[in-house]
């Protein structure tokens, strides 16, 4: 082969390019990062507090619920002369809102973005809770706590996504652990406010209160981008890299370079997991193997929402009716709250964020499952000594433990929610977990009506039950899910 012929063939195989030429599609797959390591560079800090706020307030509403419900039940019961069952049906009202909503609405925060579905949720929530301090009448109210049920139950799995999906694969557990720390913080809140509100105004300034408390979700989930991972899982690169990119700079990142992600088509099977739809994401998850673990994480929120819920609301009445005490409070008391009650129901809820905090140590310690079942062992030991409660100081100390011990135990289920599933399917996930989690949370408020009036210590056995349950589903979860790959 002659010299000319040579340099044919080698033109043929590269064609050298000038300096400083450059294609799209080399810019697009050599200068860009991954998603997950683009999160890496954007770090932790300002940036990734304030973009996790929205929804951390979102749910901190949902722990303030419990408060203003067994609070405000009792106080409408005297007001408006409601039976028990009626008293019952309000308070369930909220939950089987959020239920419904979290069925028939699953989808909508994969099908329409977690920023858009949340921010409705939240004006929707703030806008009808001021409204419950306006009503004259049990239906009037009745009605509208079910819209504040809906609102809460569209709003809340898209807005754990959206902070799940802001954070690593290895660390998201820990972000989803964060804004369950909020269930604790809403309730302590909402206590503290019952206790300057409510002699002063009465339960209808109780519920004007709450709804302003966490308003600022509003202005939080504005202030932000959709979530990275969605927007790019969707072609929207630009979005998920303005995002990224505003939260860097808050964050403060050490390396200062504007973060690129690396572009890619969605695949076939993500194109068809965007039938989000009920039966379309229960499909898509039976594609991908994992509907057993749907069910044992389904049957994990219901039992978890079950003791969260029976111990929210029979605590009050154990507290404020005497039933550890030796002198039983009169009938027509019942449906007062002294300032000493209040007190102390604020103080036992501080123990609740702490005791997220805890479990959110030990789970990089000794894994998710072992933390669980912890925390369901010293449930059963307090659910025990309970039994024995002499007086209102015993009674305190020990429903202390059962709140430090449910508070982590409540979350559980969207830990692994968040873990177990991609991001295609994963708000539809949560959505379900809800729903699971809402028929506990009914469950529980029929048991600390009606069976608390039977007998307290039965409501004390039922809750046993149920820890023993959670127990046995925490064992058949196939493994752990620290360091999970799943986007």
């Amino acid at each position: 082969m002659d010299a000319a012929d040579e340099n044919t063939q080698l033109k043929g195989d590269f064609q050298p390019r000038e300096i400083g030429e450059n294609s799209a599609e080399q810019d697009e797959t050599d200068d860009g990062v991954e998603m997950n390591e683009a999160i890496e560079k954007v770090g932790a800090g300002c940036g990734t507090f304030l973009y996790s706020l929205g929804p951390f307030l979102m749910f901190a509403l949902e722990g303030g619920e419990v408060i203003v419900l067994s609070i405000v039940g009792l106080m409408v019961k005297c007001e408006w002369n409601l039976s028990t069952f009626w008293v019952a049906v309000l308070q369930v009202n909220v939950f089987v809102g959020m239920m419904l909503a979290s069925i028939f609405l699953s989808g909508a925060g994969d099908k329409f973005g977690r920023k858009p579905v949340g921010l409705v949720a939240a004006i929707g929530v703030t806008s009808v809770g001021l409204l419950c301090g306006l009503v004259t009448s049990f239906w009037q109210l009745a009605v509208l706590r079910g819209l504040v049920g809906v609102f809460m139950g569209i709003g809340i799995p898209p807005c754990v996504a959206l902070t799940a999906e802001i954070s690593t694969i290895r660390f998201r557990g820990l972000m989803v652990s964060y804004v369950s720390l909020s269930w604790g913080v809403g309730a302590s809140l909402t206590s503290a406010l019952a206790f300057f509100v409510v002699a002063p105004y009465g339960w209808r300034g109780l519920m004007i209160g709450t709804a302003l408390l966490f308003s600022p979700s509003i202005l939080f989930l504005s202030l932000f981008g959709e979530s990275p991972r969605y927007a790019a899982k969707n072609g929207d690169w630009a979005g998920a890299e303005k995002t990224l990119q505003t939260i860097q700079k808050l964050n403060c990142a050490a390396d200062g370079k504007k973060i690129k992600l690396k572009r890619g088509g969605c695949s076939s099977d993500e194109d068809e997991s965007k039938n989000v739809g009920f039966w379309g994401g229960l499909s898509y998850i039976n594609s991908i193997g994992r509907t057993k673990d749907l069910v044992v994480i389904n049957a994990v929120a219901f039992a978890a929402i079950l003791i969260y819920y029976i111990a929210g609301y029979s605590m009050p009445r154990f507290l404020n009716e005497g039933y550890c005490s030796e002198v039983l409070v009169a009938e027509h008391e019942k449906c007062k709250f002294d300032k000493s009650v209040l007190f102390d129901l604020g103080v036992i809820s501080l123990f609740e964020p702490l005791g997220v905090v805890i479990a959110v140590i030990l789970l990089e310690i000794i894994g998710r499952k072992k933390t669980f079942q912890a925390s369901v062992l010293f449930l059963l030991i307090a659910l025990t000594a309970l039994y024995f409660c002499v007086n209102n100081t015993f009674s305190f100390i020990f429903f202390t433990i059962v709140k430090f011990t449910a508070a982590p135990i409540a979350y559980s289920p969207f830990i692994l929610g968040s873990e177990y599933f991609p991001t295609e399917v994963r708000s539809f996930t949560i959505a379900v977990i809800v729903a699971a989690g809402r028929v506990g949370a009914c469950s529980g408020i029929a048991v600390s009506q009606f069976v608390f009036n039977l007998s307290p210590r039965l409501v004390l056995a039922l809750t046993q039950i149920a820890a023993v349950i959670l127990s046995v589903c925490f064992c058949a979860l196939k493994k752990e899910t620290v360091g999970t790959t799943i986007e």
